[in-house]
This record gives structure tokens, C-alpha cells and sequence, in this order.
């Protein structure tokens, strides 16, 4: 259904944690070190005359004269700095990536319940968030930049976390809830159901993808068949939860292509929020089969022949 990952190097970490060390190239600009780079900023200069502006000048030279010798340097990550960094905003973007990475974590750590995609919104924090902060930074305040960009973190994590949950959430109305002062029926949102969600009544805590790659190991060579063999049981499993059509094809490319949502919506001209209602739906359905069903069909011993309707 979903393609197995391929195995990252020894000397890579995956995730949020390799994306900090790479991050690790880049120093951290001290309070002080920030406030010349935005008044240089503020004052329309470029990265290059950012180079001859002291202390700036003086690391960049300590730092080349300790790669000439071949020795170590406190100063060695500046250069990386000034030569990724295009404009003096990306600078004191990449100068602050430890305390945006500080933040984030302190931040994310108060929705435990929510596995939040944090790689997005260090992109975010650091192209967007980061540079827009130091271009709209008035020293005048009188409120230290880091304090600064602390706060608009704070903003704009918020409505991340916002986004993110109805983007995994679907709204639910009922004509038996309570309605609201227009008469409509009132609407509550419910977690979209997942392939990565644990099995209910299960004997032993798994998720269906879990369940299903213990039972379809699929060899290089033989992808093309397992694939087939994949949708087959799809088909099955949308014949016994009685799904349409919309919501058997949904899964087969999200399960078995490995497409997005907005690929699957862009090809079949759908909206997004349909195709995750068809996802909602699809494994809802299958979910009410019961686990020894589910179970039977991916591992083969029900083949829908003692239950074709």
C-alpha cells in the first residue's frame, strides 16, 4: 500500500533531528551581533558589505587565516553563514535557527496529542517568519530582537497548529446535535481516520499499515505483482464495506501509488477537502468490517468468495 522507505545512512539522521544538524553549519548571533546585522539591514546595505563591518570582518578573517593553517576556529561557521545567506534578513534568519529551534520545541510540546509536521514550520520559521520579523524589526521598542521574533513565532505557530488540525480533521454534522441560532445543525470536527491508527480490539496494539506489511512484503522485483496484489485486496475490502468507486480509487493512491492529497485531487478534479472525505469514509467503513476481517483479507485467508455479494 504505502512504499517502504529507503533506509537512510548510518551518518543521517532522518526527521526534525537531520535537519537540525545540518543546520549546525550556521552560527548562533548573539543579541548584539543581531542589532548590527539589522542596522546594516535597516541602512539598505548587502551580505558583501556586511563583510567589512567589524566584528563581522574580523571573525571572517580569523576564521580564513585558520583554514590556511589547517587549524580549528571558533569563527569557522561565519563563512558558511555569509556564503548561504543571500540577503542580510536570510543571515539573521539562519543566525537564529538554534533559539527558532528552542522555541518550537517549547511551543509543540503543549499539543502532545498532535503529531506535528515541525520540519514545515522550521521552513516556514526560517524563509518566511525569520526574515519578515528582521525586516519589520523597529529597535525603537526598545525589546530586544530575539524577544521580538519570540512573539511572532508564538503568532504564527498558533496558526500553524490551526491549519494543521483541519487539515486532519473533517467537519461532522448531525441533524440530532444541537443547532445553532440560524436553526442549521451544529457542526463538530472528528479526526480523520488513518491507515497509521491503532487497530481497535486488537490483540496486539498495531496499526492497519503495521498489520499489512507484516503480511505483503513486496521484493523489488516483484513490486509490479505485490502492487496488483495490493489493490486486489483494496477491491475487497471496498466490496465488503460497501464503498464506491470515488472511495476504493482514493485509497489505492494514497495506499498503493503513494500519492498526496493535492496530487489525487489535482488529477481527479477534486477539492481536497473531498478527497479526505473520501479517505474519512472509505476506512471508517472498512474499520466497522471488525479486525479478524480486515485481517483476513490481508493476510489472504478471506477471499471474498464465502461473502461476494
Amino acid at each position: 500500500m504505502r512504499r517502504l522507505e529507503a533506509q537512510s545512512l548510518p551518518s543521517i539522521r532522518p526527521g526534525i533531528e537531520g535537519y537540525a544538524d545540518g543546520m549546525r553549519m550556521f552560527p548562533r548571533l548573539k543579541e548584539w551581533e543581531n542589532q548590527i546585522a539589522l542596522k546594516a539591514l535597516r541602512e539598505g546595505k548587502t551580505v558583501d558589505e556586511l563583510r567589512n563591518v567589524t566584528p563581522f570582518r574580523q571573525y571572517l578573517g580569523v576564521a580564513k587565516r585558520a583554514y590556511l593553517a589547517g587549524e580549528h576556529s571558533p569563527f569557522s561557521s561565519f563563512p558558511s553563514l555569509f556564503a548561504e545567506s543571500p540577503s542580510i534578513d536570510m543571515l539573521v534568519s539562519f543566525g537564529n535557527f538554534h533559539p527558532i529551534r528552542a522555541r518550537t520545541w517549547t511551543l509543540a510540546k503543549q499539543y502532545p496529542e498532535l503529531h506535528l509536521p515541525l520540519e514545515q514550520f522550521f521552513q516556514d520559521a526560517l524563509y518566511q517568519i525569520a526574515p519578515y520579523s528582521a525586516r519589520s524589526y523597529d529597535p525603537s521598542i526598545g525589546n530586544p530582537f530575539h524577544h521580538f521574533l519570540a512573539e511572532i513565532l508564538k503568532k504564527r505557530f498558533h496558526t500553524f497548529v490551526t491549519t494543521y488540525q483541519r487539515e486532519i480533521t473533517m467537519p461532522l454534522q448531525s441533524e440530532e446535535m444541537s443547532q445553532t441560532h440560524n436553526g442549521k445543525p451544529a457542526q463538530r470536527r472528528v479526526k480523520i481516520a488513518s491507515l497509521d491508527a491503532p487497530i481497535r480490539n486488537a490483540g496486539i496494539p498495531q496499526t492497519l499499515f503495521e498489520l499489512f506489511e507484516l503480511t505483503h512484503h513486496a521484493q523489488p522485483e516483484k513490486r509490479q505483482t505485490e502492487d496488483q496484489e495490493a489493490k486486489d485486496k483494496i477491491h475487497l475490502l471496498s466490496q465488503l464495506a460497501g464503498l464506491n468507486e470515488p472511495q476504493e480509487e482514493t485509497l489505492v493512491a494514497l495506499y498503493v501509488d503513494g500519492n498526496k492529497t493535492i496530487q489525487i485531487a489535482h488529477t481527479r478534479g477534486r477539492t481536497t477537502r473531498m478527497v479526505r472525505m473520501y479517505r474519512q469514509t472509505a476506512l471508517s467503513k472498512i474499520a466497522q468490517l471488525g479486525f479478524e476481517t480486515v485481517q483476513g483479507v490481508l493476510k489472504g485467508t478471506i477471499d471474498g468468495s464465502e461473502t461476494r455479494r
